[in-house]
């Protein structure tokens, strides 16, 4: 019965995700849509697999106990980003945490336009987007959690920034010992300068197939930019290393185009060592031509 109602909860965010996805567009801080961690990053950027996703997830924020983390990103054309995220347990039942992102897009020429027509240096100049999350995660039953996280976001491009807000909710569902599901929206919020944010709905699965091996999937609608996706993933484990792979499978025709040009910048590829308070992972998110993204994770639990 409860894998009839799985089944059915899939099929019913199916149709919402197409019926709410507009046309392609461009968004505000893509920062967003980036992984918070090594671990949700191997596994296609799915956030309900395990506590090193409450970063990501509030609703996983309850399961977890005292726990620190932190992540460095090698990002594309010489750009990096930092995140350190907190959990602490409020009552047996609810969770806060924080989280700090900073992405440092670089530093670029300044040019400007001579009466010739030409153009001239004149010096250079930085940029860079921060984000401040506080979330709250409560545990309704025994086998159902929610949460909410509230961010401020910051950009700032030389001397202009913009700044605004985003909301995510989202909740979870133990379906059994070896099924749970999940479903949210990601960073709802007004327009800046212009640019909607990249918001995303959201249904995810995860399955313990054997001891060792987990299988996740998720499907994605970024009805802002009119992109849907199904991301399909999998861990496996031998004692204290985890070895994870994801790949995601466009829905939309300008990304199908992509997919059969670039058939490798849909995968991901990680692995990890988990000890009982500490875990230390790493990702690989091969990006065609654009290069590769390296991300690594420490946590620690208190």
């Amino acid at each position: 019965m409860k894998l009839k109602v799985l089944l059915s909860l899939f099929v019913l965010v199916c149709l919402v995700c197409f019926s709410y996805a507009g046309e392609v567009g461009t968004t505000a801080f893509q920062v967003l849509s980036l992984p918070m961690s090594a671990y949700d990053a191997s596994l296609s950027n799915i956030t309900i697999a395990d506590t090193a996703s409450s970063a990501s997830n509030p609703a996983i924020i309850p399961y977890t106990s005292y726990c620190l983390l932190f992540s460095h990103a090698v990002y594309l054309a010489d750009t990096n980003y930092n995140v350190l995220a907190f959990n602490l347990p409020v009552t047996k039942k609810s969770s806060i945490g924080v989280a700090i992102t900073y992405f440092d897009l670089g530093s670029m020429q300044k040019t400007a336009e001579t009466p010739s027509g030409g153009y001239i240096v004149q010096g250079d100049f930085s940029a860079n987007d921060k984000i401040f999350t506080v979330s709250y995660g409560l545990k309704v039953k025994d086998d159902v959690t929610i949460g909410a996280s509230l961010k401020y976001l910051k950009q700032e491009i030389d001397d202009v920034s913009y700044s605004a807000t985003a909301l995510t909710v989202s909740g979870l569902y133990l379906i059994d010992d070896a099924m749970y599901c999940g479903a949210g929206i990601n960073n709802i919020g007004n327009a800046v300068n212009g640019y909607n944010l990249p918001t995303n709905l959201y249904f995810s699965f995860l399955y313990y197939i054997l001891d060792y091996l987990t299988g996740i999937g998720e499907l994605n609608a970024y009805y802002n930019d009119g992109i849907y996706d199904l991301k399909l993933a999998a861990e496996a484990s031998y004692e204290k290393l985890k070895f994870r792979a994801g790949y995601k499978i466009p829905l939309s025709h300008q990304q199908r185009i992509d997919l059969t040009n670039e058939l490798l910048s849909n995968f991901s590829l990680g692995f990890g060592i988990d000890f009982s308070f500490l875990s230390i992972d790493y990702a690989w998110l091969p990006k065609g031509d654009l290069g590769n993204v390296h991300i690594f994770s420490i946590g620690v639990e208190f």
